[in-house]
């Protein structure tokens, strides 16, 4: 397959980002007309989070711009979602949700700035998205005891947890390249001695 210019994957991109944007508008159009309400905090977030993440990606090869603009679009379409009063539960209903597309954007982000699934960014996206999956069934009720009286009761499951993930990461640094093959390369680089 040929390789593409620089400028027609600008371009793709470019219109691809359009489309996003055409999707967002044309939603609060129809949430309009169906008596729905707009905030417009919402829409500007969505639009601000897409000039962002089209410049992070043609521009600047930043990881935290790529993850601003891409976490600001998926908050803010879906926060355009919630307030438009389409959705029965609302914005204090469907909260946590903003935490798991943090989860979301961060494991993207990681696999758009390496081209693999790095630890360093697994973790805390598999992190954020059970905490928001975790306070969701709160949220939604789900979960009938209160956020307090579920932790007073429960709490010695987090050392537990905790415990576990320290044995899991002995065990894995105990012969890391083996997991991890593609670590090793960096960390040969560390133990050699400039001159």
């Amino acid at each position: 397959m040929k390789k593409l210019t620089a400028a027609t994957l600008n371009m793709i991109l470019a219109l691809g980002v359009i489309c996003i944007l055409a999707g967002v508008l044309f939603f609060t159009r129809i949430a309009l007309r169906l008596n729905g309400h707009v905030e417009p905090w919402t829409v500007i977030l969505t639009v601000t989070g897409a000039i962002v993440f089209y410049l992070s990606l043609a521009k600047f090869n930043y990881a935290q711009l790529f993850f601003i603009g891409l976490y600001s679009v998926l908050t803010g379409f879906f926060f355009v979602i919630v307030c438009s009063g389409l959705v029965s539960p609302g914005f204090s209903g469907l909260w946590p949700v903003s935490i798991v597309l943090a989860g979301i954007s961060t494991l993207l982000t990681g696999i758009a700035k390496d081209r693999r699934i790095r630890v360093a960014y697994l973790f805390p996206s598999v992190l954020l998205m059970c905490m928001g999956s975790y306070f969701l069934l709160f949220s939604l009720d789900l979960i009938s005891m209160s956020f307090r009286r579920w932790l007073s009761i429960f709490w010695p499951v987090f050392p537990v947890f905790l415990g576990l993930s320290l044995i899991v990461l002995f065990l894995i640094q105990q012969n890391p390249a083996s997991h991890f093959p593609y670590d090793s390369e960096e960390s040969e680089g560390e133990g050699e001695v400039k001159e």
